[in-house]
């Protein structure tokens, strides 16, 4: 089930499956992620009988997680009927339009349009139960990118040069006597309704495949919102075991790249503006959360906790040293978007709450295992994996080792003809509490 929906940021099953084993971890205990995504992690979890939590902000995760955790109430019998009335009904054409938001306009075909909003009503009206529906309205989010003219390509949504959007873009600069964009189509378009069929046939095989209800009984629990504030509100000594994988400093911004899907949810234009706020600051538009963290860790009564990060970030003589050279280069006319320095400063301030946060959730014997990459801006290196490991070490961590994946990543062609080529390390870091 872990390949009914793309996700790109996400990490495999085969990976969390390494880790429980490498961790020892038994049905008895419980594993924790805060930065849950598609929540592999609790999906893995629930699998083998492994008791888990996980934290996630982006509504997405949680109709995900809802679609995907409750596989064993699905009527295999009921679920092919479904399928096989989705393939012998041509489609109708609805009155109620996609719930557009700036960005995803012009997003579909006219026709597709209706007729994706037209499964949605009738999927919405079935006598079936509510774990179906969820089903249902995940196939339909799940095709979303399929059947429109957009791509998701790292920090943005790519536009087919079809897309009403994009003719009237290149139409403006040809007026303004400027070359029109470099044209980019999709390799192919679905139709809805074989849409919809291809993926039903996927979750019915798997399901099939499946064999029936588990025997595990693992408990399983998605917490929806901040990690920044949610973390912070659980008990202490809880985990026996984190597997994660924060979004990365690459300023890659999940509510532009998962936009259709969260609109097609119901997220508003300032929802969404709201929503970017409280993802882990990995854009340049992320404003400082620090005076928000400061009074929230006054309501819960540990201003003395919110104090000690605070210093560890200031004191961190390597960071600073990171963010001054940052500054530099930025005086110097090197930096193509000044909110690189304070999105490098807010992601690692925020990292190091998250961190401090998971040592004192964390049982003691704990082991924590964490998927990140380094990063480059302006020719300079940003060793995300030493730094976090370093923070992790001053909150009372040990740090066990760092396991760098064959696969590197490379530069932006324009850092690249500055500052020549450095493959950047993709790195699994391992600790444990004492």
């Amino acid at each position: 089930m872990h390949r009914w929906f793309k996700y790109k940021e996400g990490f495999s099953a085969q990976l969390v499956h390494s880790f429980l084993r490498e961790f020892n971890l038994t049905p008895a205990q419980r594993v924790l992620d805060p930065f849950a995504g598609v929540s592999t992690t609790l999906l893995v979890a629930q699998e083998l009988g492994i008791d888990a939590t996980g934290i996630e902000v982006m509504p997405i995760g949680e109709l995900v997680w809802r679609a995907k955790s409750n596989a064993d109430q699905f009527d295999l019998e009921q679920l092919r009927k479904i399928r096989d009335w989705v393939g012998s009904t041509p489609p109708a054409k609805s009155k109620r339009a996609f719930p557009h938001i700036p960005i995803t306009s012009h997003a579909f075909d006219a026709e597709q349009e209706m007729q994706l909003m037209w499964y949605d009503e009738q999927f919405a009206g079935l006598d079936v139960n509510s774990a179906m529906k969820d089903l249902l309205k995940f196939v339909l989010l799940s095709i979303l990118e399929d059947i429109s003219y957009t791509s998701k390509d790292g920090q943005f949504l790519r536009w087919d040069c079809r897309a009403g959007k994009m003719q009237m873009r290149n139409a403006k600069r040809i007026a303004d006597g400027k070359k029109p964009f470099k044209p980019f189509r999709k390799r192919e378009i679905l139709q809805v309704q074989p849409a919809i069929v291809k993926a039903l046939d996927l979750i019915i095989l798997d399901l099939s495949l499946r064999g029936g209800p588990t025997s595990q009984t693992g408990e399983q629990e998605l917490i929806i919102g901040t990690v920044l504030e949610r973390l912070p509100r659980l008990g202490q000594n809880l985990f026996d075991a984190v597997i994660t994988s924060p979004p990365y400093c690459n300023r890659y911004d999940y509510t532009r790249t998962y936009a259709l899907e969260l609109a097609f949810l119901g997220i508003d234009h300032e929802a969404m503006l709201s929503l970017r706020q409280r993802l882990l600051s990995c854009t340049v538009e992320n404003k400082s959360k620090i005076q928000q963290l400061r009074q929230f860790y006054s309501q819960i009564g540990r201003v003395e906790h919110f104090d000690r990060v605070i210093k560890t970030i200031e004191n961190h003589n390597a960071l600073q040293e990171i963010l001054s050279a940052l500054r530099l280069r930025n005086r110097r006319g090197e930096m193509n978007n000044r909110g690189i320095i304070s999105m490098v400063e807010g992601y690692f301030t925020e990292l190091a709450f998250v961190t401090f946060e998971m040592y004192r959730v964390c049982k003691s014997g704990a082991s924590v295992a964490i998927v990140n990459d380094n990063v480059r801006y302006s020719g300079e290196i940003i060793p995300v994996d030493h730094l976090m490991t370093d923070f992790a070490a001053q909150f009372g961590f040990v740090p066990e080792k760092t396991y760098v994946l064959s696969q590197r990543k490379g530069n932006s062609s324009q850092q690249m003809e500055k500052y020549g080529r450095e493959a950047l390390r993709k790195s699994i870091l391992i600790w444990r509490k004492p």
